[in-house]
């Protein structure tokens, strides 16, 4: 497996062969989708070899990559990691529009999943593969669009939850897909009188709004230009940002239901179903 570096952060801390065997242990994970309970090998103490494994795991991934999801670091873990965020790849497998059927979540047996509302931004253009800093500002001329959605949240791994952020960015970054809801009209100026709601089982597990979003949602997406490019992936024209929890990640099992609302929109319905061999 050829290791990936990415160009623009420092170099890893793990060797190549940690990176590789970490990264081929979570692609036959998700491939065979069966769980497991540790990180395999030495864990990253950094998001550079966490994304050193994140990106040579992507790189045999047989799927495009059609967006990435937005992460917060917590933030007692900031100043170590240098980043108040992360990203993940989301595969153009696993994104589905909402109201094309029913909608399941995917659990990997015996390893972790989770769903989250999240606000979802189509970007408008493709992003230049030289410049590396945004301002909130710059960053909204690349949203062509505001959704509704539902980032799929999962691994593999058992326990990523409990190992930091340096582990979930690592592996996939932590997940498995994401669903596309209805476009959200006026966009930006609309956000902040929306709220979201995830219901778990006919029983409220959360409400949230953009004052979740640090900065809000250009700030997400201002973030997501520079790294991706830092990452040698430049945002193109009709990918998708999953721009961060609004009301936490809600753990769930197959069999569960779960229903994600946002202010005015029709409620997304689905079940999480054990989760077949992918990629």
């Amino acid at each position: 497996m050829t290791v990936t570096h990415p160009a623009g952060l420092e170099r890893p801390t793990l060797d190549d062969s940690a990176i590789a065997d970490a990264a081929a242990r979570f692609v036959a994970g998700r491939r065979s989708a069966v769980g497991f309970d540790a990180f395999p090998g030495p864990t990253p103490e950094d998001l550079a070899t966490a994304y050193a494994i994140q990106l040579t795991a992507a790189g045999v991934w047989a799927d495009p990559i059609a967006g990435w999801k937005i992460a917060l670091v917590p933030p007692a873990k900031q100043e170590q990691l240098g980043a108040g965020r992360f990203l993940g790849p989301i595969f153009a497998g696993m994104v589905v529009q909402a109201g094309e059927g029913a909608l399941s979540f995917p659990v990997i047996p015996n390893g972790f999943g989770a769903v989250e509302a999240e606000f979802v931004v189509r970007i408008a253009a493709d992003a230049p593969a030289d410049k590396l800093d945004y301002s909130p500002a710059e960053a909204s001329a690349f949203i062509a669009s505001i959704h509704a959605g539902i980032e799929i949240v999962g691994s593999p791994l058992s326990t990523i939850t409990t190992l930091g952020p340096t582990v979930a960015a690592a592996a996939f970054g932590n997940n498995i897909g994401l669903v596309v809801g209805a476009e959200i009209p006026g966009g930006l100026e609309a956000l902040d009188a929306l709220r979201s709601e995830v219901v778990i089982d006919n029983q409220s597990v959360g409400v949230g709004s953009t004052a979740s979003i640090p900065g809000g949602i250009a700030t997400a997406v201002a973030f997501a230009l520079g790294m991706a490019t830092r990452l040698g992936h430049p945002l193109k024209a009709g990918q998708w940002l999953s721009t961060g929890a609004l009301s936490g990640m809600h753990p769930i099992n197959a069999g569960q239901q779960a229903r994600i609302s946002f202010t005015g929109l029709e409620p997304m319905t689905g079940t999480a179903v054990a989760a077949t061999p992918m990629g």
